[in-house]
């Protein structure tokens, strides 16, 4: 979407492929009222119709991400001549947003989809495949699933990790034919997410990461004293048990506390 400006310098533009996204934050209190979505949604038309395209207003959706009790009733949007419809959950590349950002949906669908793909390792089970080539079944079939972009759900809930964990407890169980034969050991998904995640954070620490903006200043930058941990990362203030939650904190001490 190099080829388009957004109407304001606020509104955040993101394409990949035939995908486009735009997001606002705007305050409570202006919600209702405010029209800079309509304006931007307006330019994303007539952007379209320069290029010679028409945009679905049907299969596009608006999702109105709010912490509050009582949500706001947004200002109507329309692509290509049609209503964009209202969601509370919303699909894109791959990860599933919901009004709460609590991850909940896409931890449902992935485990949902995982544990469907278990049906494969029954049958090869049945069929006297190795416990080897079982598990390179698992491990190439069953668990991308659960790991897909799964740094950003190194904070996620301890249910949400549960019943991803579940996932791969049946899949050995399958392999071992209920204990019957020994299995390897392989490390929990809560420690792959987590090694993961630090990895990603190590290489932001380089300033020509794409990512590197992110990253906080370290602690002694900030006090501008030599301290025993003076090379730790100062990790943001956050109100919220969400957004200590969130990547960028959760990692921050997760590196922090490397040895």
């Amino acid at each position: 979407m190099s080829s388009r400006d957004t109407v304001y310098d606020d509104t955040l533009d993101v394409g990949y492929a035939d995908d486009v996204g735009l997001s606002r934050s705007v305050s409570l209190k202006k919600a209702s009222t405010d029209s800079a979505m309509t304006e931007e949604a307006s330019q994303l038309d007539n952007w379209a119709d320069r290029n010679d395209m028409l945009l679905n207003g049907k299969k596009s959706q608006m999702l109105l991400i709010c912490f509050s009790r009582n949500a706001p009733v947004l200002p109507p949007l329309s692509l290509g001549g049609e209503l964009v419809p209202v969601t509370t959950v919303a699909k894109g590349l791959g990860f599933i947003f919901d009004n709460k950002l609590s991850w909940r949906e896409h931890v449902k669908s992935m485990v949902s989809k995982a544990s469907s793909r278990l049906h494969y390792l029954r049958l090869l089970t049945k069929q006297g495949m190795s416990v080897q080539d079982l598990v390179q079944v698992y491990l190439s079939l069953i668990r991308p699933v659960l790991e897909y972009g799964h740094v950003l759900l190194v904070g996620c809930s301890e249910e949400q990790a549960a019943s991803m964990e579940r996932v791969q407890r049946r899949a050995l169980r399958i392999i071992s034919r209920g204990g019957r034969r020994s299995v390897p050991t392989l490390p929990s998904l809560k420690e792959r997410r987590e090694a993961a995640a630090v990895s990603l954070f190590k290489a932001m620490l380089n300033p020509e990461h794409p990512l590197h903006d992110l990253v906080p200043a370290q602690r002694q930058s900030v006090t501008g004293r030599s301290l025993r941990n003076s090379h730790n990362i100062t990790v943001p203030h956050a109100r919220t048990k969400r957004l200590q939650q969130s990547f960028l904190h959760y990692t921050i001490r997760l590196y922090n506390n490397l040895p």
